[in-house]
């Protein structure tokens, strides 16, 4: 009963904890997705994470993404998975502008991960002009599913993506997957981009 008066109460959780540019520029076509990094090389999240969030990002529509996978990402510049946070290769950005023609590159790193309910996923990711170095657009936000707010945007979601749960007090299986409630907030990070 208390559960479903905090739900009737609570607002949809909208990130806020970002900085975009107003629009994103024309010349602004292509970005290289670099594979999701954690603290913890060995965690779960990383075996699904670089799926989902190019899947989410692909589906925004706002420009070519193109994968730089983590195997990839160590015969370029020795390392599979780069913070952005972390000193970066000295040619780093040069690379990706001649070996994928791209405009731009998109960090995303995973923080406070837990993968039992109440489920919670940290982002902090990061949108970089090549040519620039300029932020095009950046998010820290953590995703918790004990908060009421992201469980109530945890059932927009899953009404407008899945079918709906047998009861309508729950958001169903999206609190009993990892994987899902990573892709609910690829879904919602990426739904704050600049649009164009």
């Amino acid at each position: 009963m208390e559960q479903e008066k905090i739900l009737a109460d609570a607002e949809p959780f909208r990130p806020t904890n970002l900085f975009p540019r107003e629009r994103l520029p024309t010349y602004f076509n292509r970005v290289v997705v670099l594979p999701c990094f954690h603290d913890d090389s060995s965690s779960h999240a990383l075996t699904y994470a670089d799926e989902l969030f190019f899947q989410e990002l692909s589906q925004a529509r706002l420009f070519e993404p193109v994968i730089l996978s983590p195997d990839k990402s160590k015969e370029l510049f020795g390392k599979e998975r780069m913070s952005s946070t972390s000193a970066l290769p000295g040619d780093f950005f040069e690379v990706l502008q001649q070996d994928f023609a791209a405009n731009g590159a998109l960090f995303v790193e995973l923080h406070s991960y837990k993968p039992y309910r109440p489920l919670s996923l940290g982002v902090r990711a990061k949108l970089v002009d090549l040519k620039s170095g300029e932020f095009m657009w950046a998010i820290d936000e953590t995703f918790d599913s004990g908060n009421g707010s992201v469980m109530v945007a945890l059932k927009e979601y899953q009404n407008r993506h899945y079918v709906r749960a047998v009861s309508k007090k729950t958001s169903g299986s999206i609190l009993m997957s990892p994987r899902l409630f990573c892709k609910f907030t690829a879904n919602s990070v990426f739904s704050t981009l600049p649009k164009r």
